[in-house]
């Protein structure tokens, strides 16, 4: 079982639809958010807590994937967590400055970013890794492009490269297709 945290206003559902119509075709979905509680798919167990903030976590590991408007927990992290940010939100990259300790994955559009994206249309995008990461299961993915389609665009860019951070996090990729799963 993964835990995986959203953190961020409510009203920003774009990671939500994404992990409730995508993530779910790979794995068992346990969302929970406010006061409601939601399953869905087979597979693999993931609980996604979304949250518009942390004050504190008692895990050993997880996943934070902050939605565009989130601030950053200020709290010690577990050693073995990552945290997925939005490269254009300068209030999470100043939070995560002051701890080097903190695994980060930069999520945007510029090449510097961990993943980026170098192809958009209106149903679809190429999402590019452009450093190696390790994924949970300890597997290092080197750098590619995956290409990713969707029913639904979401309005900010930056979701569906950060939900692609998320499964590829989850090691849910076939290297010898390259694609994701």
């Amino acid at each position: 079982m993964t835990i995986v945290y959203t953190i961020g206003k409510g009203s920003e559902k774009d990671m939500e639809n994404l992990i409730l119509t995508q993530l779910s075709k790979s794995y068992r979905v346990t969302y929970i958010k406010s006061k409601s509680l939601v399953q869905c798919g087979q597979g693999y167990e993931i609980i996604v807590a979304d949250f518009p903030e942390i004050k504190s976590l008692y895990v050993d590991e997880c996943i934070i994937v902050m939605k565009s408007g989130g601030i950053v927990p200020n709290i010690p992290l577990p050693e073995k967590s990552i945290i997925v940010v939005n490269s254009e939100n300068i209030e999470q990259l100043t939070a995560l400055k002051t701890d080097s300790k903190k695994r980060v994955i930069t999520c945007g559009a510029s090449e510097k970013d961990t993943l980026s994206y170098s192809s958009l249309t209106s149903d679809s995008i190429v999402i590019s890794l452009n450093r190696e990461i390790t994924a949970f299961s300890g597997r290092v993915i080197q750098p590619l492009e995956i290409p990713l389609k969707l029913e639904k665009f979401p309005k900010d860019v930056y979701y569906p490269i950060a939900f692609t951070a998320l499964r590829l996090l989850l090691d849910d990729f076939n290297s010898e297709l390259g694609n994701l799963i």
